[in-house]
């Protein structure tokens, strides 16, 4: 399995998708809200142009949403754009990544040729991270952590305390690409020269195949990385459609109210399932063990359901899956499936 290979494989060889029910990508399965939709459509014939250079409604949309100052955001084709303008940048010498995580934090890190060093958390301690470990493993002001909040697959959540105490002897990136599925405080209003935010907008609007994100940084840091970027990172169709999410209070009040209940739901059913180890999830998403991951990963795709095998994330093995959470018809879907194999 490559090292860098993501959930949503939906594709074959000839790169046409086939009909799966997909439960390893973490998207909102209300789907594209019918205010997208309806923005898409009416703006399909602008493509002829260019986008706006500098987002400036997308800004200001990003800006009322998050109570952030425009002076402050860097608009982003997706949030994995960050990692890798950030740290070709800034360039610091080390990366330290608390693993498991997300490999594009990784990947970005190679890229930009910093060193990278693992920082391993331990399954019995439901991969928590000591802060008091995690602080001592910086060699340097200038190195750089990189952290999921909550964090991609264990869902764990930092809290705002250690983000800080951790800025005072090292530069912070907090991936909050999940936060809107929670109810919980955003790093966001504690950025400075040494905490940075990134945020996805695809997996909470369910628009992954249009990529959108943003950071917000320190206005100089931010200045820097915007005269860096790629000057139409965000296409037309994109800028239009999250100014119309944005605006959708309704859509994300809907999908919290879904989380809430079919979050529950999923882990009362897998954990009655035998064998099975429920690591505790806190977005959209849930890592689980199983001594039988790799046949239940393969009798479900004959059943033309997708899991996501975790075997290529630092510090996890074949052992480990994870599951999007989804709608409840899907949901029992997947766990009549379940129950048949285990």
């Amino acid at each position: 399995m490559n090292k860098y290979e993501h959930g949503g494989r939906i594709y074959d060889e000839n790169g046409k998708s086939g009909d799966w029910l997909d439960f390893s990508a973490n998207i909102n399965p209300l789907g594209i809200s019918e205010k997208i939709l309806q923005t898409l459509t009416d703006n399909l014939r602008g493509v002829i142009n260019y986008p706006d250079p500098n987002a400036t409604e997308l800004k200001r949309a990003i800006s009322l949403r998050y109570k952030v100052s425009e002076k402050n955001l860097v608009v982003l084709n997706g949030a994995a754009e960050f990692f890798y303008l950030y740290l070709n940048v800034i360039r610091p010498k080390r990366v330290i990544i608390p693993v498991p995580s997300f490999s594009e934090y990784e990947r970005a890190a190679r890229a930009a040729f910093c060193e990278v060093k693992y920082f391993f958390t331990r399954a019995e301690e439901n991969f928590s991270i000591n802060i008091d470990k995690l602080c001592a493993e910086v060699e340097s002001s200038s190195d750089c952590v990189i952290i999921g909040r909550p964090n991609n697959p264990t869902g764990n959540l930092i809290s705002i305390e250690e983000i800080l105490r951790l800025a005072q002897v090292a530069n912070v990136i907090i991936d909050e690409s999940f936060i809107d599925f929670l109810e919980t405080e955003s790093a966001r209003g504690f950025i400075n020269e040494k905490i940075s935010v990134v945020q996805s907008l695809t997996k909470i609007f369910a628009i992954p195949g249009l990529r959108l994100g943003f950071a917000v940084l320190e206005e100089n840091l931010a200045k820097k990385l915007n005269l860096s970027k790629d000057v139409w990172n965000v296409n037309f169709l994109a800028q239009k459609a999250g100014v119309a999410a944005l605006s959708d209070e309704e859509f994300l009040i809907k999908t919290r109210a879904w989380l809430g209940i079919e979050q529950k739901y999923l882990v009362e059913r897998l954990q009655n399932l035998r064998g099975v180890k429920i690591f505790m999830p806190t977005a959209n998403f849930i890592l689980f063990k199983h001594e039988k991951a790799e046949k239940i990963l393969s009798e479900l795709r004959r059943a033309k359901i997708l899991l996501r095998s975790c075997e290529n994330f630092t510090g996890l093995d074949k052992f480990y899956l994870r599951t999007a959470i989804r709608s409840r018809e899907e949901n029992l879907r997947l766990l009549n499936e379940l129950e048949k194999i285990i």
